[in-house]
């Protein structure tokens, strides 16, 4: 299964557009996770026949009174990944301690790292061409039955990062 993984669009409706066609049209995945800023970005996918998760920024007053959730767990494939805009405000040591994958925005710098058996997902922004000294990007997720592989992507299309880890009972870890 395919993820597509967007955050910090910060109404950038042109880079939010181009890189979900990229993921839906291309890359054919099942699902896109946006992680806010902004969460009414999205309303321009309707037609996309794409599911779509969602989290609102910090900034969102529906996030500020709690109308719509900050965090939310998802099951896909035997793995709980936690989606939130940002885990370090948001996730509980206990959230954090369930879930297998966190996938969060809100620094709109990439990052893919693995920490004890974790795996952690940032896709960066597409807010512009730069912010905070940070070129645009989005990430897209592939879990399969024996590993799961992350890859984050500039807006030429071209990989930037990228990791591969194997799936265990235990957990997540890197393949040698």
């Amino acid at each position: 299964m395919k993820i597509g993984i967007i955050s910090d669009t910060h109404g950038n409706i042109e880079l939010l557009e181009s890189a979900a066609d990229w993921l839906i049209e291309r890359q054919k995945i099942a699902v896109l996770y946006h992680l806010g800023d902004d969460y009414d970005d999205v309303a321009c996918l309707a037609d996309r026949f794409v599911e779509i998760v969602q989290v609102p920024g910090l900034y969102d007053s529906r996030y500020k009174d709690g109308s719509l959730p900050a965090k939310l767990f998802e099951m896909v494939q035997g793995l709980t990944i936690l989606v939130t805009h940002s885990y370090e405000k948001d996730a509980t040591k206990e959230d954090i301690r369930r879930s297998d994958i966190i996938v969060s925005g809100h620094s709109h710098r990439e990052e893919i790292r693995l920490v004890d058996g974790r795996l952690y997902i940032n896709p960066g922004h597409l807010k512009g061409p730069l912010d905070k000294n940070m070129p645009p990007s989005f990430g897209m997720l592939t879990l399969l039955d024996k590993s799961v592989s992350v890859g984050i992507y500039g807006t030429n299309f071209k990989i930037i990062k990228a990791m591969e880890v194997a799936r265990s009972e235990s957990g997540l870890y890197k393949i040698s």
